[in-house]
């Protein structure tokens, strides 16, 4: 795969289009000392950004948590990045957004910096995720050593990169250790979610999922959520011990650049994914919701 910084096309930046090479920042930039920068997943189906606004309204919020304001409006942003995705010029892929504070001081306190925004679009290719064959044969989960903190000890209402430390330090030693991806556990040592997607289980045909009071506000969960509402799917949303990983029958993460995939181990528990009719249901009325949107 091309490394990011050698592609070819164009970038949204400050406001208007630079040649993809030429989207740089400086190496004394508060964002990259001090973790105070955001950003956003968006998917692309048919040409067209999968519940953009949502995503737009999420960004904006998750700078007023850091602290600053992003410098463009939800209908700018929006506006910039359906014609990021055209001067891309693919069908389906994946959008990145990015805003972060400026390299005017480097220090903890930078309420004078600037703050910058970005806007880029590229295709996903197979296997960038999971595995191509994940659908079929699911994904395997190990419980990280790290846990998400608490609402009171770190933003975790905020989609910060510096929240994703964590998983990105847990999902290099699952993949060391065999797994494809990492579950997470708060600090209550309750479930939290997988190290970038949210987190479900099947029980006797009704979906069970943890509280977001250490995660973010998903997006892919809440549709998830509405798509077994009016399947008449029953969903209970609540603390998880570990040990509910045995009791279950089942169990799939969810969010933007993985949709939905279904979990085939835990550790060393293990799911049959053969006649689960809850996941199969979910997974195909996910793939026809993003089609039927364009």
């Amino acid at each position: 795969m091309v490394p990011f910084d050698q592609r070819t096309g164009h970038i949204w930046l400050d406001g208007g289009f630079v040649d993809w090479a030429e989207a740089k920042i400086h190496v004394l930039t508060h964002g990259l000392h001090y973790a105070s920068s955001i950003f956003e997943g968006v998917r692309v189906y048919g040409g067209k950004p999968f519940l953009l606004r949502e995503h737009v309204e999420r960004l904006r919020v998750s700078a007023h948590i850091l602290d600053f304001d992003l410098p463009h409006t939800d209908d700018e942003l929006c506006a910039a990045t359906v014609e990021v995705v055209a001067k891309a010029g693919f069908a389906d892929g994946y959008i990145r957004m990015n805003a972060w504070r400026g390299s005017e001081v480097i220090q903890t306190a930078a309420p004078k910096t600037s703050v910058h925004l970005s806007v880029a679009a590229w295709e996903i290719p197979s296997g960038y995720y999971a595995a191509a064959d994940a659908l079929e044969k699911g994904i395997s989960l190990q419980t990280g050593q790290y846990r998400r903190p608490s609402a009171d000890s770190a933003p975790v209402k905020s989609k910060a990169a510096g929240n994703y430390m964590i998983g990105t330090v847990s999902k290099n030693l699952a993949l060391r250790a065999g797994f494809d991806d990492a579950m997470l556990l708060d600090t209550d040592g309750m479930i939290a979610e997988s190290t970038g997607a949210h987190i479900f289980f099947t029980k006797d045909g009704t979906l069970h999922t943890p509280t977001t009071k250490c995660t973010i506000e998903g997006i892919t969960r809440a549709t998830v959520l509405d798509l077994a509402a009016r399947q008449g799917i029953e969903c209970v949303e609540a603390e998880l011990a570990p040990e509910f990983v045995a009791e279950a029958d089942g169990a799939f993460i969810c969010g933007t650049a993985c949709e939905i995939l279904p979990v085939s181990r835990i550790d060393d528990h293990t799911y049959d994914l053969a006649g689960n009719k809850v996941i199969a249901t979910l997974i195909t009325e996910y793939a026809s919701l993003t089609r039927s949107a364009n």
